[in-house]
């Protein structure tokens, strides 16, 4: 034994006068650790001693919780309460310190009244979402009063849920060794022993009985709220002027859990797009169909980044092709030749005078016809 085991020191006379007066209360509750001069508990008694050197101290405070710095950590000290920063996957290990105070010197070799029968020990994991969890810890036995403690994990404000390791459980003693312990730590409870028969936990400093278990962090994924994205081009913000050619309008956008980030006009007849909410664009003489297709890009609640079109934001024209102005044709002028008059026309006196001399001259050559006559019939 070390020089924590100062049970089989202990006188019998000083034995049987704590041992009346614990009986005569009922339950073993607390004794002050005082060195060699410690007064074992005259009955099976679980962690009841006060004032133990450190790292234990009060053996009420049985439950402590550890976050290890790999799988054979065997420095980082368990502590009540623990603050870590529950990082999503951290493991946190836990601890259940069973010491029967009884006195080593009525242990016979486990056949003794110090000795604890059917013991076990039972581990509750809180089940919920929280940033600060409280595990807690039973131990009971067939003859030892059932004592219980609790251990404050504080994960700084971050809320996460504690899933216990399925495989995790064993325990340590001297007299057993490593055990592998059941599931059932967390559920029923499990038996766990300080030599080798089940239950059985001998009273004694060196029977002490170390129960481990893990959890492990799981933090909730944040789900975004939905975004919902629609573009659309209202009536009243689209003018087509037919006779220049030339469209304006203007891209509204309707977002749920999103923000806008830039928009997008694209004309249809392969010039720049715009990239402003308000456009206008004129097209060029050769263009007689364009589709106008206007979007928006948002940034979403998850963080991602979207562009949004739809049917309310595409826009067609048609150009009217204006007919070319052809000048009114004149018609060929024929020239009128016309009627002989049947009257002769007064002319006037110029007229006259040469009708005059016109029938003179009629006259003279009807007179030489004549005399012509005249003279060849003589």
């Amino acid at each position: 034994m070390n020089k924590l085991n100062i049970f089989q020191k202990a006188t019998l006379g000083l034995s049987g006068l704590v041992a009346a007066l614990f009986l005569t209360a009922g339950v073993v509750s607390a004794i002050p650790y005082n060195g060699d001069q410690t007064v074992a508990s005259p009955v099976p008694a679980f962690n009841v001693f006060t004032g133990v050197p450190a790292p234990t101290g009060n053996e009420s405070d049985f439950l402590r919780a550890r976050v290890p710095v790999n799988a054979t950590d065997s420095t980082t000290q368990y502590v009540d309460p623990l603050s870590t920063t529950c990082k999503d996957g951290e493991e946190i290990q836990l601890r259940v310190y069973v010491h029967n105070g009884a006195s080593a010197a009525a242990n016979n070799n486990g056949s003794g009244p110090s000795v604890a029968h059917g013991t076990k020990v039972k581990v509750t994991i809180p089940g919920t979402e929280a940033a600060t969890f409280n595990p807690s810890a039973s131990i009971s036995a067939n003859n030892a009063a059932t004592v219980n403690d609790g251990v404050a994990i504080n994960c700084n404000g971050q809320k996460v849920t504690l899933h216990y390791i399925a495989g995790s459980a064993s325990q340590f003693s001297i007299g057993s060794g490593v055990v592998a312990l059941s599931d059932s730590i967390v559920s029923s409870g499990v038996p766990i022993r300080s030599h080798q028969v089940a239950g059985d936990v001998w009273g004694c400093w060196d029977e002490r009985v170390y129960v481990l278990l893990s959890v492990k962090v799981e933090v909730a994924p944040v789900v975004p709220p939905v975004s919902t994205l629609q573009c659309k081009i209202n009536d009243n913000d689209f003018t087509f002027d037919q006779k220049n050619r030339k469209v304006s309008l203007k891209v509204t956008p309707s977002v749920t859990n999103a923000t806008v980030t830039g928009y997008k006009i694209d004309w249809g007849d392969n010039t720049t797009a715009a990239t402003t909410q308000s456009a206008s664009h004129t097209y060029g003489s050769s263009v007689m169909t364009a589709t106008i297709t206007a979007s928006f890009t948002a940034k979403l609640a998850d963080g991602t980044t979207q562009t949004k079109s739809s049917d309310d934001c595409v826009k067609t024209i048609n150009f009217t092709k204006t007919p070319p102005v052809t000048p009114p044709v004149t018609p060929p002028v024929t020239p009128v030749t016309p009627a002989a008059p049947t009257v002769l026309v007064n002319t006037g006196a110029g007229s006259i005078v040469g009708l005059f001399a016109a029938t003179s001259a009629v006259g003279a050559i009807a007179y030489r016809w004549f005399i012509g006559r005249r003279l060849s019939s003589n």
